[in-house]
């Protein structure tokens, strides 16, 4: 089994189309891709986003914890994650972006999937089982078994192998946080009992989601902005 995996797009439209693009001119048209979640805030795009994905023929689609505070307006009372109102009026909006088909469509995401590749049982999740702002801890896990953990959330690329057990995150398609700001996504190869697995890194017009903040007057785009730009995390957003 060889499947793309995508996370935390962030209503990042360019790198996006970047990686559709890739797709077609890399040799892996066809290719089943699994999407871990986090497809809106953050970004300019919102309505965007969600339309292309949805026009899209991925394999899996999970949510994310961006993606529930879209849908659930008691998932911002008191929520630590925002550092500042802002992050909440941000969050507000993204809401008011999208039309009811796209709300919808976020409703409708599943938040686990499972399935068998080889000899390996493959758990993807956005975040932890329990908590979609949180990420799995290889020392809490069974590694006498053989599953594979897909987790997105935490924008960085990360590869695992403890015991029988791997964890696998592709990193941040749309806001990178690992100070390289190219799109980031995956490859997982899964064949009996060997497993790959391969970071893809990829430029995209970062100024053109830029601009889009800044002429569509996203809230929160000053930290947004440095973030794209830096692949650095800032407590402005």
């Amino acid at each position: 089994m060889k499947v793309l995996l995508v996370s935390d797009i962030h209503a990042n439209l360019p790198a996006l189309e970047a990686f559709f693009a890739w797709i077609e001119t890399s040799g892996f048209s066809g290719t089943p891709v699994y999407f871990l979640g986090d497809y809106v805030n953050l970004g300019p795009f919102p309505e965007e986003t969600v339309k292309a994905l949805r026009a899209f023929p991925g394999k899996v689609y999970l949510a994310g914890n961006h993606d529930r505070y879209i849908i659930n307006e008691r998932a911002l009372d008191h929520n630590p994650y925002f550092g500042s109102p802002e992050g909440v009026i941000h969050c507000r909006w993204t809401r008011n972006q999208l039309s009811p088909e796209n709300l919808q469509w976020l409703r409708d995401l599943e938040i686990r999937h499972q399935i068998e590749a080889g000899s390996y049982h493959i758990d993807l999740i956005h975040g932890k089982h329990g908590s979609d702002e949180e990420t799995i801890d290889e020392t809490k896990i069974d590694i006498t078994r053989k599953v594979i953990y897909l987790c997105g959330h935490t924008h960085v690329p990360r590869s695992v192998h403890a015991g029988e057990a791997f964890i696998f995150n592709p990193g941040s398609l749309g806001k990178p946080l690992d100070q390289d700001n190219r799109a980031s996504f995956g490859i997982l190869d899964v064949s009996g009992d060997a497993v790959s697995f391969k970071v893809i890194r990829i430029p995209y017009d970062i100024e053109r989601t830029v601009r889009a903040l800044e002429d569509r007057t996203v809230p929160w785009r000053g930290g947004i902005i440095n973030s794209l730009r830096t692949a650095v995390y800032t407590d402005e957003e």
